[in-house]
């Protein structure tokens, strides 16, 4: 279940998630706001704590991004991940499971702090802010568990504590109450444990896990906490690394290899070697394991592996054409050269604006757009839409003047090379031609808008009991802009739920009238009309599929509106729907495209309402809490929206 008060904002989520990536070198990486800050790179998943979602903006970015740090930098390069579950096969076999599971997670964190200032001196502040967060919590945490005699748990927060202040356990008043419980041996342990963390004595995973080991074993006959840990501070899980981790040495680029596109490894002939000649131009390839050389270097990613060891140059023949060079005539190589593999035929992807794959969103690879024409309308959807009509008749005129006196007007280019008119500056022509045309006459301004609209209608089920009062803003907006002679696009959208397969995912555009028609198609306004209640609403797919189709009109200025109830729901959309749908309008924007979002509530519009539609479309949204009104919102929207020049 979702609850809407977990979500962090699109806009957050979105910077965290391209950090991560560029931290781990992970493209297909996933981020999610959890309880707990984990790393599993089974499942390429990168879990943000909740423990910073209830503080300031300033702090609870900072705070997210050190745990984007610690698990980036850290955890997916340095921490060992069949240490860790070896590590928590042992702990099931002993009396304090919880509390050494989370006494590894502790210290392991204090091991990745020291790397993240290694390698990434410029985190200092945030990880200073974080240690000073987290040392003033378990403080409370401490105190609290004490009290109620949790003593496991008060000696886990006091650690903690220490740690995070960076102190010895001398200096914390409090925690001589649990320290004094423990046997003999187990005191110096902790207290050596301490001192080689603030030293950096540990230099993997390994050796950390050892130490915990010989400290729990310490306890495991001892009765005097009272129990295991119950409370769940730090997160260990047997894929928390990775299976090849660097060294504590390691000081280079952290940076992945990149697999080639086959496997397959050309046969090696036993010749003899030719002696060297001319200048050696060394390259890097990368399925070698030389990265040590950084000029000149050559990416190369397809083609078989070749065993070509040797540092001499091969011999030239004249059936070489590196670079194309045109030769005056064909010649005949000297050797045999093998029969070249037969083309294979590529597929064609779809690419979108932006000419690369998945250009419609990761979540949107199933997605099948499905066009749907409006019907021809009946006698009955004509009476009913002339009464429409003559409801919102009054404020056409009023939504004219606002959409007139905004949108830049087309401008036409003055008439020059005249015979007659106002003398132009350029006379040199005068000098050479008979009968110069040295005037110009000046044009009078156009009277139409450069401008094309586009308006999305979610037609999701939620809509059906505010779709008919819909149809009077939608009318309102058809029937403005027709008088201006403003091309304009109406589109209702849905996810058609029955037809989903694991393959497919068919979206339903319902066209009610395109560019071209909707200035000369008299029957516009009763096929809105037909714009129903119906299945799901993939809002983000929706919204690339428009502004594909708008940024082909000629027009200067594009606006695309989108009437909505809410965030989106679909089919493997409900988590990841809202970050998608940001992203489709961030993309709109940046390609020129004006989007504004009208929220069509039903009665008050609650607080999590508002924060979802400001995560998804920043301060560009209306919220209508009543549809009735929907009419008297659209004049200020617009006024609003074009003046502001999003």
């Amino acid at each position: 279940m979702r609850f809407v008060e977990n979500e962090v904002d699109a806009f957050l989520r979105m910077q965290l998630l391209d950090l991560a990536k560029a931290l781990t070198g992970i493209e297909d990486l996933g981020l999610e706001l959890s309880y707990l800050s984990y790393y599993n790179h089974r499942e390429k998943l990168l879990a943000v704590s909740q423990f910073w979602s209830y503080y300031p903006e300033e702090i609870k970015l900072t705070g997210m991004k050190t745990d984007v740090y610690l698990r980036g930098i850290g955890s997916s390069w340095f921490t060992d991940s069949t240490v860790i579950a070896s590590y928590l096969d042992w702990i099931k076999s002993i009396r304090l499971p919880m509390l050494a599971k989370q006494w590894l997670a502790l210290c392991e964190e204090r091991r990745l702090m020291s790397l993240c200032l290694r390698h990434r001196p410029g985190t200092a502040s945030s990880l200073s802010m974080r240690s000073a967060m987290y040392a003033k919590h378990f403080a409370g945490k401490r105190a609290s568990h004490s009290d109620r005699g949790e003593q496991a748990d008060a000696l886990l927060s006091g650690f903690a504590e220490v740690i995070y202040r960076n102190r010895n356990l001398d200096a914390l008043e409090g925690l001589d109450g649990q320290l004094a419980k423990l046997p003999g041996d187990a005191r110096p342990a902790i207290e050596r444990l301490l001192i080689d963390l603030k030293n950096d004595q540990f230099k993997s995973t390994q050796e950390l896990a050892e130490r915990c080991k010989a400290l729990f074993t310490l306890l495991d006959d001892w009765n005097g906490l009272g129990g295991d840990t119950r409370a769940q501070y730090f997160s260990l899980q047997k894929d928390s690394g990775t299976d090849e981790p660097l060294s504590w040495e390691y000081i280079g680029e952290l940076k992945r290899k990149k697999k080639g596109m086959h496997e397959s490894v050309l046969p090696m002939k036993q010749e003899e070697e030719h002696p060297q000649q001319g200048e050696r131009l060394p390259t890097w390839h990368r399925e070698t394991k030389k990265q040590e050389e950084s000029l000149l270097r050559f990416d190369s990613e397809q083609g078989s592996k070749a065993g070509l060891l040797s540092d001499h140059v091969r011999e030239a023949d004249s059936g070489d054409q590196a670079l194309g060079i045109v030769q005056g005539s064909s010649q005949a190589a000297q050797r045999n050269e093998p029969e070249l593999p037969a083309t294979q035929p590529l597929e064609r992807m779809d690419t979108g604006l932006n000419g690369k794959a998945d250009a419609y969103g990761a979540l949107n690879r199933k997605a099948v757009p499905v066009f749907r024409p409006a019907e021809p309308p009946d006698a009955d959807a004509y009476i009913r839409y002339n009464e429409l009509h003559k409801g919102i008749a009054p404020l056409i005129h009023k939504l004219k003047q606002t959409i007139r006196m905004t949108m830049e007007q087309k401008r036409i280019a003055p008439r020059d090379e005249l015979l007659s008119g106002r003398l132009s500056r350029k006379l040199v022509r005068a000098a050479w031609e008979p009968f110069p045309r040295l005037f110009y006459k000046k044009s009078s301004p156009s009277t139409e808008v450069d401008a094309a609209f586009c308006l999305l209608i979610d037609c999701s089920a939620s809509m059906y009991d505010k779709m008919e009062q819909a149809h009077q803003g939608i009318a309102l907006f058809h029937e403005s802009l027709r008088a201006l002679r403003v091309p304009h696009e109406i589109i209702g959208f849905w996810e058609d739920a029955d037809e989903v397969t694991e393959s497919s995912s068919p979206n339903v555009f319902h066209v009610v009238t395109d560019y071209i028609s909707s200035l000369t198609d008299s029957a516009v306004g009763p096929k809105l009309l037909q714009l129903q209640a119906e299945q799901d609403n993939r809002d983000g797919y929706a919204i690339r599929i428009a502004s594909e189709r708008l940024m082909l009109r000629p027009e200067k200025q594009k606006v695309l509106l989108v009437f909505s109830d809410g965030e989106p729901s679909a089919s493997d959309y409900h988590e990841e729907g809202i970050v998608d749908t940001c992203e489709a309008v961030l993309r709109s924007r940046r390609s020129g495209i004006e989007v504004v979002s009208v929220f069509l509530g039903n009665g008050e519009i609650k607080d999590t309402e508002r924060e979802t539609m400001r995560n998804i479309y920043g301060r560009h949204s209306v919220l209508v809490p009543d549809v009735a009104d929907i009419t008297a919102q659209l004049g200020p929207l617009l006024r609003k929206m074009l003046l502001s020049k999003l």
